[in-house]
């Protein structure tokens, strides 16, 4: 009977041992189940790199030497003398297809006041454009952490310009719509939080130089981050 008690105890501390050492030899959790797929995130950023390549747009400032052509300076008495820009808005998707790269989109939004007016009689005139930009995009997440993110991205698409369109020789607004190429580089990025969280980026583009906002990422249904 004791020599079938040894036996008993050997038995159960093999299978004690055998357990902790299956614990102990476990494969780490896959990026799947500790890295949230879905990524939304809203932010405002600077719109003045989207007018550089325009003569006659400058951000939110005098400007007693606008026109909108170099001959048109001669034809009419009227001068784009003030410009404003509002902040771009801006709403990305993206989704996490393996543990470093994104895909998703960005659609941005940033209108656009210019006053015109006549230096010599003074009369005044105000147009309205609004730029829309669609443009799929890719996230490169090159640091992943509990609370700590950073990244670069690319996108790339075209911008839609709508709205009225002074005509100084015949001092009206035309209702024009134009599309042209839209396009932003992200130099770095950082977000900050774990589900809801804030952000900050550096680049270069339609959405601005630096833009800033918040965000909400999750798993996949069935699914949990740690």
């Amino acid at each position: 009977m004791k020599k079938l008690k040894t036996i008993l105890f050997l038995i159960l501390a093999m299978g004690m041992a055998f357990s902790l050492q299956a614990q102990d030899t476990q494969e780490e959790p896959s990026w799947k189940e500790t890295l949230t797929r879905h990524d939304f995130q809203f932010g405002v950023g600077d719109p003045s790199l989207l007018f550089l390549n325009n003569v006659n747009i400058h951000f939110g400032c005098y400007n007693p030497y606008g026109y909108t052509s170099a001959d048109s300076w001669f034809t009419h008495d009227y001068v784009n003398t003030l410009t404003f820009a509002a902040p771009s808005l801006n709403f990305e998707y993206h989704y996490r297809c393996v543990q470093w790269f994104c895909v998703g989109g960005a659609l941005s939004f940033t209108p656009v006041v210019r006053l015109w007016e006549n230096v010599e009689k003074g009369d005044k005139f105000a147009s309205h454009m609004y730029y829309i930009s669609i443009m799929p995009s890719a996230r490169f997440s090159w640091l992943n952490l509990k609370y700590i993110t950073l990244y670069s991205g690319l996108a790339a698409g075209c911008m839609i310009a709508t709205g009225g369109k002074f005509d100084p020789e015949e001092r009206v607004a035309r209702q024009i719509t134009e599309v042209h190429f839209a396009g932003q580089l992200t130099a770095v990025g950082i977000q900050a939080g774990k589900n809801w969280y804030g952000f900050t980026e550096i680049g270069a583009g339609v959405q601005g130089f630096v833009r800033a906002g918040f965000g909400y990422k999750f798993q996949s249904k069935g699914k949990k981050s740690e």
